[in-house]
């Protein structure tokens, strides 16, 4: 019997860390976004505006804000295999219609279908990787190196994704969609490999008991959660603003379409090779360090933008992807690893839906102002906006970490 238990809880673990494996490769199809480095010159050339293009961005944030919370609690409930599953499908569908769509009208339905998907997936595949570690009990590093080869697997796709569609472009805006669409298949298919790990389940017929144990994890029972929560968002957010931002800088800097694609996958090559760091340098600086750099980074790119030009203003806005390097390895690994695993893709979906509902207020307002104010000008606001939110929040997390020994920033309850 001995024997038999160690050879299954060996081949368990052999099970798991392939499920890792499999994860870090659905990962890399899910953001192999072929289309994202030309897509404000794609929208604009249909005949969009950047207030359209906003607009349609607002709707497409607002479908994942309604709807991340109840997938993430389904998710809870019925496992995450399938939510993965299915959003990954609609994900392929969405992509491939892109390629017969020619107005603002039939982008709106498009822009909600691949809401959709994305709400079923965000949260799902982070849970899954975490419980897959669980099972391995690996120690506090191992868990950061993970999060930073998850990130890791995002980012290289994005930018092998962003030069394979900068080629692409130069035959056609067409050509690079149907590559989309083709790519976009790959994670379906990914998702039905993948296995369920173990975890502990809300109880299905208490909804209302499990959605006020979740609020009351994130915001009510320690300040330390609470500010780490609004933090991943704030900063989360300050860095995806930007993100729709890039291009337009690019294009009014007169810099050639066929360099978008490289710089994209610039940008995104430097995320992960942040992100693959951060382990080694929390363990070198200590969480403060990190903390302080993750919020000054985007206000040092929205001032640089705004008052450089060219290449230099192409440069700083590295910042912002400094900052989401960071980001997302060292406090979403502080917030999952203090979320318990019966209520986790909730809790991450929480974490989006806020995300979300701040872009779908601050989107289309950027839009507006670019148009009406001009780019300097907004990023400038922008600058001011998220120094004050330095000031307001990152400061007293700053002041709340310092309080406890930083081994204990990400303790797990799970």
């Amino acid at each position: 019997m001995l024997i038999e238990e160690m050879n299954t809880n060996q081949n368990n673990n052999i099970q798991y860390i392939a499920n890792i494996k499999k994860i870090y490769l659905f990962s890399f199809f899910w953001m192999f976004l072929v289309i994202i480095p030309i897509i404000v010159p794609y929208f604009l050339s249909l005949g969009l505006d950047m207030k359209q293009i906003f607009q349609l961005q607002a709707i497409f944030g607002f479908t994942v804000a309604i709807l991340e919370v109840p997938s993430g609690y389904l998710c809870d409930l019925w496992g995450r295999k399938k939510t993965i599953c299915i959003g990954s499908f609609l994900s392929g569908i969405g992509f491939t219609w892109l390629y017969f769509i020619d107005g603002f009208f039939e982008l709106v339905l498009y822009e909600i279908l691949i809401g959709i998907a994305l709400s079923l997936v965000s949260g799902a595949d982070i849970s899954l990787l975490y419980e897959s570690l669980n099972y391995k009990n690996d120690d506090r590093l191992e868990r950061t190196k993970a999060m930073g080869n998850y990130q890791f697997s995002k980012t290289t796709a994005e930018a092998i994704a962003s030069l394979l569609g900068g080629a692409l472009v130069i035959i056609s805006f067409k050509a690079t969609i149907v590559a989309h669409a083709f790519f976009s298949w790959v994670p379906f298919i990914v998702a039905l490999t993948i296995i369920e790990a173990p975890y502990k389940k809300m109880d299905r017929e208490k909804h209302f008991e499990n959605i006020k144990k979740v609020f009351k994890h994130l915001f009510f029972s320690e300040k330390l959660i609470r500010l780490i929560f609004l933090n991943l968002v704030t900063w989360g957010l300050s860095t995806f603003i930007a993100v729709w931002i890039f291009q337009k800088y690019w294009q009014d800097e007169s810099i050639s379409l066929g360099y978008f694609g490289i710089l994209w996958a610039g940008y995104n090559f430097s995320i992960g090779f942040i992100g693959k760091q951060v382990h080694r340098w929390e363990e070198k600086f200590g969480p403060t360090t990190l903390l302080i750099a993750l919020s000054l980074f985007p206000i040092i790119g929205y001032f640089g933008m705004a008052f450089a030009s060219g290449w230099l203003g192409v440069i700083l806005g590295l910042s912002f992807q400094f900052s989401r390097g960071i980001t997302q390895v060292i406090l979403r690994d502080a917030f999952n690893w203090r979320v318990p695993g019966e209520f986790r893709a909730t809790a991450n979906s929480l974490s989006s839906l806020f995300f979300r509902l701040g872009f779908c207020l601050i989107g289309p307002l950027v839009g507006y102002s670019i148009d009406g104010q001009g780019l300097s000008n907004t990023l400038i606001y922008l600058g001011i906006g998220f120094s004050l939110l330095f000031i307001t929040l990152s400061l007293p997390l700053i002041k709340e970490v310092n309080k406890i020994a930083p081994d204990k920033i990400p303790s797990s309850h799970s």
